[in-house]
């Protein structure tokens, strides 16, 4: 018998959800271990489909099986799945440009991928922008697998509406719906990173003891240890919001891609725009602030 390969494919793109989605979905379908991303169709294809099985074996067959892996801005990774696996179901996974790129900016950092601001990173490491021309590469998404086959989600309306985000995904799977609030996410399940390291390597592991102490209910550990000054020594406050002119520049470069999706998906994404976005930008306030103010409006 062939092995059993997913039935469908969490795509991405990277810092748009993806990681709440999987913690979301791990009780209801069946997902890869040990790890959460395997990145065979992009990473390790020369390790065979045995391999790749393999870290489904567990799974029940009575179950739909996937995986939650940002493969969306890979042409390699289109093509492969579509060889492999041509009835795969595709979720994909989009945010407003402008705050995924500075989102990835702010992990590439804590990571050592750069030392740049974020106006240097845009051009140094690639990684913060990639995938970020939506319409193109959705584009060979949909002619790989149809449209019908490929749902398309977006960050804006998890953080408004999670129960809804989460019940369409649920409906494109042929699972039941999964009530939210029954949900026992770890902290990480949100990845943001919203104070900027002093140190990368320091800051990463105070995150995790962060994360470690508010998955067990310690939340006021964490709350002490920030009065007595801890968290003062691994982080430098808050990243501030993006530069007004910056962010213009960059709404204005993505604008055709913007309005090409909106053409493809039928979705209203006006709040990516620049247009749309000055009163938010004049206003100087965060990105978790602009997170609750930014909405968009799905076909009608």
């Amino acid at each position: 018998m062939p092995p059993r390969l997913p039935d469908f494919i969490g795509i991405g793109i990277a810092h748009a959800g993806s990681t709440w989605l999987h913690w979301a979905l791990k009780e209801r379908v069946g997902l890869p271990l040990p790890k959460k991303e395997t990145h065979f169709f992009d990473w390790h294809y020369e390790r065979g489909l045995d391999w790749y099985a393999a870290s489904f074996a567990h799974c029940r067959a009575d179950q739909p099986m996937g995986e939650i892996c940002n493969y969306f801005p890979s042409p390699e990774a289109c093509e492969r799945i579509a060889l492999h696996i041509p009835g795969c179901k595709i979720i994909c996974s989009l945010r407003d440009p402008v705050d995924r790129a500075y989102s990835a900016y702010k992990f590439a950092l804590y990571n050592g991928l750069t030392r740049d601001s974020f106006e240097g990173a845009l051009e140094s490491a690639p990684a913060v922008t990639a995938g970020n021309l939506y319409a193109r590469h959705l584009a060979d998404w949909y002619a790989k697998f149809g449209k019908e086959r490929v749902l398309v989600v977006f960050f804006e309306e998890l953080r408004v509406n999670p129960q809804a985000y989460l019940n369409k995904v649920c409906d494109f799977l042929g699972i039941a719906q999964i009530d939210v609030a029954s949900l026992k996410l770890p902290a990480r399940a949100f990845n943001s990173h919203s104070l900027m390291p002093r140190n990368p390597s320091i800051a990463r592991k105070a995150r995790r003891a962060i994360n470690w102490l508010r998955d067990r209910d310690y939340g006021s550990a964490v709350d002490l240890l920030e009065r007595a000054g801890v968290w003062k020594l691994c982080f430098a406050g808050k990243f501030p919001p993006i530069d007004p002119q910056l962010e213009a520049r960059l709404r204005r470069q993505y604008l055709p891609q913007v309005e090409a999706l909106e053409k493809m998906t039928g979705y209203d994404l006006s709040s990516w725009k620049p247009s749309s976005s000055l009163d938010v930008r004049n206003q100087g306030l965060s990105l978790e602030a602009r997170h609750n103010l930014k909405t968009i409006q799905p076909p009608a």
